[in-house]
């Protein structure tokens, strides 16, 4: 990845349409003048000072976000665009403004300041160009989906964000004759890379609409003349239900933000000739890897400029541009892969393997043969705790195809028995979800991702624990509670506050150690304190981990820890498992919290010396 600053719209002569669509053909000379008109009305940048921006044009999106960076500002891209989610984020002490395109009361409309610049915009004509963007400048805070827990900020410099973009448009030979279309919205990281940055950067053009049923996307491609098209699973699957020939011929197709189902890639190409593009990557990591899908069982191939490798437990350990030049190299990732000649194949979420009774289920690997079914439009699956010797059992929201001639109306008990059955032909019958619903639709964001507390909460779940308050459609009866670890010997206490009673202690059930190579390895039982405070178990468990690692490592005292934040919500009473990874040398500790095989959390934590390099204890 280049060092040299980067030059916004360079690529383009001035006469080159950027974006067109229903609102209308925009130049780069249209493009230049609206920004520096609206940089013109943005408050005075101070160090660390954002700007939200919200647009659903996506010719709108670009001027606010050129405009901010042009002004000295970075930008802050909400997760979704919820009134009360934008609002929220508009109250942080770092935000300045919120620039909008709505009809919203709060901040500026977009639309407004272009109309009332008009006349500035047009005075605009002394050739001036926008101003270079040096790479280690902070420019933008994303967002996770969130699809396991809370939305986490993700600050991106120039060279993360940029320089990815860059390297998109050559890894895939995007040029001035390209024009992309995009089904994900611009304010999510993989909308705004593939759908703005990546054709601006490489003096293509897009379109200003973001289209979501099929219908609509395939007019919306031949009206605008797409050649590419930015996706996600769920929406290209609804492609597959069109009539051969209704999409047009495009050069390539993205997917992104969830694995593509083996049957929408083969139906793809069977009903429109189109083999989709699968990237992997993620908000934290950026772009990671990327592969043609034809039976979505290609190996990945790393893009350019970044290296992959796994640890001993499987983990992938990336090495990459797009991470923060302060992350620890390598970095590791949340996935589990296997390295093959070509690249590395993808074998699921290192916390996405649970225990049901004595077997060890992938949660991918279900949904994935739940959505390979006959009828099946799109599904989800989640694990939920359970009391007794199963652990966990399985929840799924199944939406179904209309009725047609051959299921003569299906009911929804019907089509539940149905499913049960295409799943017996690959799983045990442990394995086979316990409660299935039948939806109308998944409550997925713009994204097209699911976050898992939504789908809990169409079960009437309040939590990952929780337990259903009346049954589903399934006709199952709720489950009892978790059951809280029985009596047994305590090995240590760890009070959050000294002054507090034995109800708000943390209890060492159990503690193994082993080594394995250089690195020390622990694993611990620790019981929930039956009281928490008001803030939940959070704070109290990241206090916990404070004591027990600095107890367990010795290292002196901790200069850092960076970890994922609490993805599952936990219980009081509730028994965890503490994975402690020491490497004494590096002066670092990984950790991981898991509840009977589902990660709750993990992270690493660096210290600054080494103390007295004491074997670990507890107690």
């Amino acid at each position: 990845m280049s060092s040299s600053p980067f030059q916004p719209l360079a690529a383009y002569a001035d006469d080159a349409i950027v974006a067109d669509g229903e609102a209308g053909p925009r130049t780069v000379g249209d493009l230049r003048r609206d920004v520096l008109a609206v940089a013109g009305r943005l408050p005075p940048a101070r160090e660390g000072g954002e700007i939200v921006v919200v647009c659903g044009d996506r010719y709108h999106f670009a001027v606010g976000v050129l405009a901010a960076w042009e002004a000295g500002h970075g930008v802050a891209l909400p997760p979704n665009t919820q009134p009360e989610v934008v609002r929220n984020l508009s109250r942080r002490s770092a935000v300045t403004l919120l620039l909008h395109d709505t009809d919203a009361s709060e901040g500026a409309d977009l639309r407004v300041w272009l109309a009332d610049s008009a006349a500035q915009a047009q005075g605009v004509e002394d050739g001036r160009r926008l101003r270079p963007i040096a790479e280690t400048r902070h420019i933008a805070t994303v967002y996770t989906s969130g699809t396991t827990g809370d939305h986490q900020a993700c600050a991106k410099s120039a060279g993360q964000l940029l320089g990815e973009a860059r390297v998109l448009g050559q890894t895939f030979d995007v040029d001035g004759a390209q024009r992309v279309l995009a089904t994900v919205p611009p304010h999510h990281i993989y909308g705004l890379l593939f759908g703005i940055l990546m054709p601006l950067l490489a003096g293509a053009s897009f379109i200003r609409d973001t289209p979501f049923h099929a219908e609509t996307v395939a007019a919306t491609a031949r009206r605008g003349g797409a050649t590419i098209l930015v996706s996600v699973p769920v929406h290209l699957r609804s492609l597959t239900v069109l009539e051969e020939g209704s999409m047009p011929a495009l050069r390539r197709v993205f997917s992104s933000g969830a694995p593509l189902p083996p049957a929408t890639a083969a139906a793809l190409i069977d009903k429109h000739g189109i083999r989709a593009t699968e990237v992997f990557g993620s908000s934290e990591t950026g772009g990671i890897a990327w592969r043609v899908s034809e039976t979505c069982t290609e190996p990945w191939r790393p893009l350019p400029g970044i290296r992959v490798d796994v640890d001993v437990r499987g983990r992938l350990l990336l090495d990459s541009p797009f991470v923060p030049a302060a992350e620890a190299r390598p970095y590791v990732g949340g996935d589990r892969i296997e390295l093959v000649e070509g690249g590395f194949n993808l074998l699921g979420r290192s916390d996405g393997i649970i225990k049901i009774g004595s077997k060890r289920v992938s949660l991918a690997e279900v949904e994935n043969r739940l959505l390979a079914l006959p009828g099946v439009i799109d599904g989800a699956i989640a694990a939920v705790a359970v009391a007794g010797a199963r652990g966990h059992e399985l929840i799924a929201a199944v939406v179904v195809r209309p009725p047609t001639p051959r299921d003569e109306g299906r009911s929804a008990s019907e089509w539940i028995a149905a499913l049960r059955t295409g799943l017996r032909e690959w799983f045990d019958p442990v394995v086979v979800p316990r409660r299935i619903k039948i939806v109308d639709r998944l409550p997925r964001e713009a994204n097209g991702k699911l976050r898992r507390q939504r789908l809990l909460e169409s079960f009437d779940i309040k939590g990952a624990s929780a337990t259903p308050t009346r049954a589903s459609e399934a006709a199952t009866a709720p489950s009892p509670s978790p059951p809280r670890a029985s009596p047994a010997q305590v090995l240590a206490t760890y009070r959050l506050r000294r002054t507090y009673p034995a109800e708000r202690s943390f209890l060492v059930r159990s503690h193994a150690v082993r080594r394995r190579g250089g690195r020390e390895v622990h694993e611990i039982s620790v019981q929930v304190p039956s009281e928490v405070d008001r803030g939940g178990a959070g704070p109290a468990l990241a206090r916990m981990l404070s004591q027990v690692i600095c107890r367990v490592a010795g290292l002196g005292r901790p200069r850092r820890m960076r970890g994922a934040g609490l993805r599952q919500a936990v219980a009081p009473g509730e028994t965890l498992l503490l994975h402690l990874e020491v490497e004494r040398p590096e002066q670092r500790v990984h950790f991981a919290l898991d509840r009977g095989g589902e990660r709750c959390t993990d992270g690493v934590v660096d210290y600054t010396d080494l103390g007295g390099l004491r074997e670990a204890q507890v107690g």
